[in-house]
């Protein structure tokens, strides 16, 4: 997982190296880490934030680039995809399906619950950018 400092130093790295997409996905990455602070009113964000934040940014590459081959522009469909690369590295490991619902099924029992809400503010307390929320979610709805 990424912390700002490490955003940092791989930037400075990967200027020395003259790598400028790399340099360009890292300032984007410390930009939004940066208002998203600002926002929050901190001095410095958990990793798991972190975390969410570069899955958001490789999400909107991931449709970038979606929107990029419908639009037959190949040329932008890499750079998304080059961009979306660079990013993965920065992201821990998600958890299996199976430790997911493992999870789920775990705090479900712990809160006495199968509502959505509560089982999902209490993943994101535990496991916060270790899991897919969509899988999370479907999870979710068949304990119910």
């Amino acid at each position: 997982m990424a912390s700002e400092t490490q955003l940092q130093e791989e930037l400075k790295l990967a200027m020395k190296a003259r790598d400028m997409d790399k340099v360009y996905v890292l300032r984007s990455m410390i930009a939004a880490i940066k208002n998203m602070k600002v926002e929050k009113r901190v001095d410095s964000l958990p990793e798991g934030e972190i975390a969410a934040l570069v899955r958001k940014e490789v999400s909107k590459r991931t449709e970038a680039a979606e929107f990029a081959r419908k639009a037959d522009r190949a040329d932008l469909a890499a750079q998304n995809e080059k961009e979306k690369a660079i990013l993965d590295a920065y992201l821990p490991q998600l958890m299996t399906a199976e430790a997911l619902e493992r999870a789920v099924r775990d705090i479900s029992s712990e809160l006495g619950t199968t509502q959505i809400g509560p089982i999902m503010a209490k993943l994101r307390e535990k496991y916060s950018g270790q899991y897919d929320g969509k899988l999370a979610s479907e999870l979710i709805r068949k304990l119910g």
